[in-house]
């Protein structure tokens, strides 16, 4: 299996994520896309392990959390060029936008 590499500036701790998007690899593993409340910056997590929907907080294989706040993103966005580095840097050819599955129900 391969192991998702992410960024230091990635990985720097906890943050609540605005203009979010969660996609899948076709490996399977799930990823938050989203600009930093705190610092504002996109951010592309680690593998998502756990998903609350009733706090809308995700946990990283790397046990950082990420809150999702407000609505998604719109479906073309400044995010794609975050998500686009990310594939291409773990070498990963193709995804799958499932945000739907995250929204509020």
């Amino acid at each position: 299996m391969p192991i998702w590499k992410s960024e230091s500036r990635d990985t720097a701790g906890d943050a609540v994520l605005r203009d979010w998007r969660v996609l899948q690899t076709y490996a399977g593993s799930r990823h938050f896309v989203g600009r930093c409340a705190r610092t504002g910056p996109y951010r592309v997590s680690p593998p998502i392990t756990s998903f609350s929907s009733s706090t809308r907080t995700g946990v990283t294989r790397d046990g950082l959390r990420f809150v999702l706040y407000g609505p998604p993103a719109r479906e073309k966005g400044l995010w794609q060029l975050y998500w686009l580095v990310a594939t291409w840097e773990n070498k990963v050819s193709s995804t799958k936008d499932i945000t739907g599955e995250y929204l509020e129900r």
